[in-house]
């Protein structure tokens, strides 16, 4: 209010020496208009005598923000990068559904040091060397001992030696049906005794890591004591274990 005034003053006493512009009394209602004095004095000619004409502070023009008198406040100016008014937040749905990827199957080493024991595979197909050893240990000799699973563990790792004969890995040994067990490729009967699967995961763990037994002396085939087949006749019989008869082939140690 204080600064108002002073403005006005400062303004009076510039008027008071120009007689350039003069104000005339006007309705309350009405806005100021600066007029001319030969205006001012026709005006007060034809209504009759009032107050005396006084000079009024000149037509100042100034550039101002936000009040009618004042000092001139120059108008603030925006970055380009100003927003005309806030962004809208990014609309988020009340809940969100995610999918953690499924672990790693564990691998030997981690299973010999107690690691969950996976569950079987739906099939063979893609399946890892630890799966395809465990399902043959299961359905070939679950019903064994120990040293019998084992034995069916160390043939296939024995037949792995030998890659360009019988392939390089356990499911390229498994898998093309080298195994009774088989109903297809890589389809086998469902494994329902989970303790059994859980003991031949072990073996076959266990087998990946150790390798082939020396007990076996390089034995690359059996069969059970309820059959005899016709290649039983070329092949050096190593030994019995439970039902299963082991032979090692001549013609994989030439190679």
């Amino acid at each position: 209010m204080i600064r108002e005034v002073l403005v006005m003053a400062i303004a009076l006493v510039a008027a008071w020496h120009s007689s350039a512009l003069v104000f005339v009394r006007v309705d309350e209602n009405q806005f100021r208009q600066p007029v001319s004095a030969l205006q001012a004095r026709r005006s007060l000619a034809s209504s009759g005598p009032t107050l005396p004409i006084q000079p009024t502070l000149p037509a100042v023009r100034a550039e101002t923000w936000g009040t009618t008198f004042g000092p001139a406040v120059p108008a603030p100016v925006l970055s380009d990068l100003a927003l005309d008014s806030a962004a809208a937040p990014v609309w988020r749905p009340d809940k969100v559904a995610t999918a953690r990827p499924l672990p790693r199957p564990a691998t030997a080493d981690q299973i010999l040091r107690g690691a969950r024991i996976p569950l079987p595979p739906a099939s063979l197909r893609n399946a890892s060397d630890l799966s395809c050893i465990a399902v043959a240990i299961y359905h070939e000799a679950r019903d064994q001992d120990d040293f019998g699973q084992r034995a069916v563990a160390s043939v296939i790792l024995q037949r792995m030696a030998l890659p360009g004969r019988w392939g390089g890995t356990a499911c390229d040994i498994v898998a093309p049906r080298q195994f009774s067990f088989l109903t297809s490729r890589h389809d086998y009967p469902p494994i329902e005794d989970m303790a059994a699967w859980a003991k031949a995961v072990r073996f076959a763990a266990r087998a990946l890591i150790e390798g082939p037994m020396p007990e076996l002396e390089g034995a690359d085939h059996y069969h059970t004591t309820a059959v005899t087949p016709d290649w039983a006749t070329s092949m050096v019989r190593v030994r019995l274990i439970d039902d299963h008869v082991f032979y090692a082939d001549p013609r994989s140690s030439a190679l």
